[in-house]
């Protein structure tokens, strides 16, 4: 490791560390109403720009009322019937073959 990285590394814990210690400062002190206020209004804007970034990023759907139209179900596939069970000339057969092997 080259003593860069450990100097890179040692600042940014150093800043964490003020960051955490600065989080848990604001934690532990009570806030005034001005400064709840302050916050709260901080935040709706966080949220109204979020709010609008998402707009953007969304297709826009129709606003109008949509005609009222049948709703046609698709139609149903026929049911496969089962197999049936081979004839009894086809199971004769099978078991011919069967006891008597072809000669090679």
């Amino acid at each position: 490791m080259r003593i860069e990285d450990v100097e890179r590394l040692t600042d940014d814990t150093a800043e964490a560390i003020a960051y955490q210690n600065e989080v848990s400062d604001i934690l532990q002190s009570n806030m005034t109403a001005e400064d709840e206020e302050a916050v709260l209004e901080e935040l709706e804007e966080l949220e109204r720009q979020e709010a609008d970034r998402l707009r953007l990023d969304l297709p826009r759907a129709p606003n109008g009322v949509l005609p009222d139209k049948e709703i046609v179900e698709p139609e149903k596939e026929p049911e496969e019937e089962p197999e049936e069970e081979p004839e009894e000339e086809e199971k004769e057969t099978h078991r011919r073959s069967r006891n008597n092997p072809m000669l090679a």
